[in-house]
């Protein structure tokens, strides 16, 4: 479920452009009617919105286009949400596109829009007098929201983004003041959202210029929609990693991750799925879904060992200072060090577990209850990476960590005495006269 969850956030569904496709195949059914959607979502209308579609086929046309008799080639504008219309009374329920021009294969549409409305294009035509066949044909449609090319509900998400993109560069600005301040303390894992910043920054600055250019020309470049898809793609794949380096405890308990080959295989595994599932086949989805599982539980698996890693070292480290009666010299205790890595990870477990469950909550509000309402669903989206990213910032930030280095101990005064007890563990205990020898503590 978090895979799927993911993935459905991945690249939102983009209605507002200029559709253009070739080849299309205009196939009557058994009762020699035929039916084709232009824009298989709603798109959303303003008020005097523009409509102009132009349908070249390879045969010739008819020219006598009846559309209240549906004898030929019609183009309706049906409002989104009815259900299934009768071909006979599609001019009752739908309003009809008028044609501004026509040749021997070509009919051009134009009309506009008088109420604010989602509605989808459908190409329609039903012909008592022909055998059936199947006409090809390309289409070349363009909507225009009085100069804009956007749906209604897409024409706010420019401007998300630049919102969005302030407020991340105020969250890179405050991580960047930590580093400098804490240099000395940094360590791989806050390199790594460091990185993680940047990519997100990058990626919002091309989602921006991606909509920008749908708002502009009604279609995108390849280079941009490319970088686009895959900046995302790289950024998704990264809080995995994330997630499962420091579940490990990478830079906390550990100097080195141990199952850093495998997960290189996941997020690889996963990101190489994900690419597929938006340029080759949906069914790529499945498979992508498998790994980004397979990465939330090994995240939650390790962060549950290194609690409990963490559990011993601290029952073994009051059993050492207890059967050895050593006292400490501050109040920075071993005792106190452990329990702060263990308060972390236990935070970090928090978030492993609560991620899908807020995931959900939000693609059922997104998916039932916002469905035409995409720039909300949008910055439900980014407010919830923007969540998580702050709760990671938050966790693994730097501190002045130069207390906790070295731990002072003092050994008990025992005014000169050697002690060697006869048992499995011999204790050795060396004092000076006056009882300040000290020991230090190194442990992690």
């Amino acid at each position: 479920m978090p895979g799927l969850l993911l993935i459905l956030h991945f690249l939102v569904p983009v209605r507002g452009l200029v559709i253009s496709q070739s080849g299309v195949k205009l196939k009557p059914d058994k009762h020699n009617i035929v039916e084709y959607k232009i824009n298989k979502k709603a798109f959303g209308f303003q008020k005097k919105a523009t409509v102009n579609v132009t349908v070249t086929c390879e045969e010739n046309l008819r020219r006598d286009l009846d559309s209240k008799t549906g004898k030929s080639l019609a183009l309706f504008r049906c409002p989104a949400g009815i259900p299934e219309i009768d071909p006979v009374d599609y001019s009752n329920s739908c309003s009809n596109i008028g044609v501004k021009s026509h040749s021997a294969k070509e009919i051009r549409y134009f009309g506009s829009v008088d109420n604010e409305e989602f509605a989808t294009l459908i190409l329609k035509e039903k012909d008592y007098d022909r055998e059936l066949t199947v006409r090809v044909c390309s289409i070349n449609a363009i909507f225009l929201n009085q100069g804009s090319h956007l749906s209604t509900d897409q024409i706010p998400i420019p401007t998300n983004f630049i919102v969005t993109l302030v407020v991340w560069m105020v969250l890179s600005f405050l991580w960047l003041v930590n580093a400098l301040c804490f240099r000395k303390h940094s360590n791989n894992l806050h390199r790594l959202l460091s990185a993680l910043l940047m990519i997100k920054l990058v990626n919002l600055i091309l989602a921006y210029i991606f909509w920008k250019e749908l708002d502009g020309r009604g279609r995108w470049s390849l280079q941009i929609s490319l970088p686009y898809v895959l900046c995302t793609s790289v950024f998704e794949t990264m809080i995995f990693i994330v997630l499962m380096l420091a579940g490990e405890g990478w830079c906390i308990i550990w100097e080195n991750p141990r199952l850093l080959k495998y997960y290189l295989i996941l997020s690889s595994s996963f990101f190489l799925m994900v690419l597929c599932y938006k340029f080759v086949h949906k069914y790529f989805q499945g498979f992508a879904i498998v790994f980004a599982s397979m990465m939330i539980y090994i995240a939650f698996k390790c962060s549950t060992i290194s609690i409990n890693t963490v559990k011993r070292n601290i029952t073994a480290s009051n059993q050492f200072i207890d059967n050895h009666r050593l006292t400490y010299k501050s109040d920075i205790t071993l005792k106190k060090r452990l329990n702060k890595k263990l308060r972390m990870f236990n935070y970090l477990q928090g978030l492993i577990i609560g991620l899908p469950c807020v995931l959900i909550v939000v693609e059922s509000v997104a998916s039932f209850l916002l469905v035409y309402n995409e720039w909300t669903r949008i910055l439900l989206k980014e407010l919830l990476e923007l969540s998580v990213m702050i709760y990671c910032c938050a966790l693994f930030r730097l501190r002045n960590f130069t207390d906790y280095n070295n731990i002072s101990i003092n050994t008990p005064y025992h005014n000169n005495v050697v002690l060697l007890t006869p048992y499995k563990n011999i204790v050795y205990i060396s004092c000076e006269r006056d009882g300040q020898d000290t020991a230090e503590s190194d442990h992690t």
